[in-house]
Formats: structure tokens, C-alpha cells, sequence
């Protein structure tokens, strides 16, 4: 995970959201860094990651709900205020999701990975983790116009 990306897509996203009909618009956002695994190791970069982007999009007036080092109850009540949140702000609201730790694909299903997992091998994957579909769930329920998700995870399986 680089941090030298995070300038270029928060003046991507700076610019974008700025533009004339952007101004009126609502805009949520759910940003999540999970970097202290005991199990897995520690990942430095996460959640400064995480921080520095929860900092950036509040600058340019989103709505953020952040979240570091997670466990999965953590994870998905954030997931749940996070959709609340972009379901109140209407049809014409931005939402956000921004998840940067460790991630894993097992069954053709994307997992997000909280900390303090007990996986073992790969069938635990499904009772431990968080599945990426939870949010893209939320953000369709929401049913606003335009969602942006952007997942920085490591995904070398290491379970």
C-alpha cells in the first residue's frame, strides 16, 4: 500500500466533487483502516492511510464515518450508520467507501478482514470477515445516483 496515491485520488475526487452541481449535493463517506492483526502481523499503513483520507474528504465537505483497527462488530455497525447516512441524504447524495488492511477472495466473494480474526484456513474466512457486498448492499439500498468505493488491501491470503 502506497501513500503516494492518496494525493492524486483526493485531487481527483477534490475536483470532481466541487464542480457546480457537486456543491449542492450530499456526500457520505465510510473509511476503514485496519492495520494491527495479531494474527496476520501488523500493517503500518492502513491507518494512516485511512486517517489522511477521512481527513481529506471531510475538507471537501463529505460526511465521514471512520473506523480504525476494526473488529467485525465495529466493521459492521459503521456499515450500518454509514448506509443510514447515505440513505437519508436522498437520491442526488455521494457515497464513499474507503477500506485500506487486509483483504481476501475466497469463492469468488471479496472479503474485508477486521481485526482480531480466529482464521484458521479458508472456510472460517466467511464467519470472521466482512463481505465487500455488505456495503455495496447499503449503497444500493440507498439508491443515490453515484458511489465510489476504493479498496487498498493486501491481498496475499495470509490465513
Amino acid at each position: 500500500m502506497k501513500l503516494r496515491f492518496l494525493p492524486f485520488l483526493a485531487a481527483v475526487l477534490a475536483v470532481f466533487l466541487v464542480s457546480g452541481q457537486a456543491l449542492a449535493e450530499k456526500r457520505v463517506a465510510l473509511v476503514v483502516g485496519n492495520g494491527n492483526y495479531p494474527q496476520a502481523g501488523v500493517l503500518a499503513n492502513p491507518p494512516n492511510d485511512a486517517r489522511l483520507m477521512a481527513d481529506t474528504l471531510r475538507r471537501i465537505g463529505f460526511d465521514v464515518v471512520e473506523r480504525i483497527d476494526a473488529d467485525q462488530r465495529a466493521m459492521k455497525k459503521a456499515i450500518k450508520i454509514f448506509g443510514d447516512k447515505l440513505a437519508e441524504a436522498g437520491r442526488d447524495a455521494v457515497g464513499l467507501f474507503f477500506y485500506a488492511g487486509h483483504g481476501v477472495q475466497v469463492g469468488g466473494v471479496n472479503y474485508l478482514i477486521p481485526i482480531n480474526v480466529s482464521i484458521d484456513d479458508e472456510s472460517d474466512v466467511d464467519i470472521e470477515a466482512v463481505s465487500a457486498y455488505a456495503v455495496q448492499g447499503k449503497m444500493a439500498y440507498a439508491g443515490n445516483r453515484l458511489n465510489i468505493i476504493v479498496m487498498d488491501a493486501c491481498r496475499n491470503n495470509p490465513f
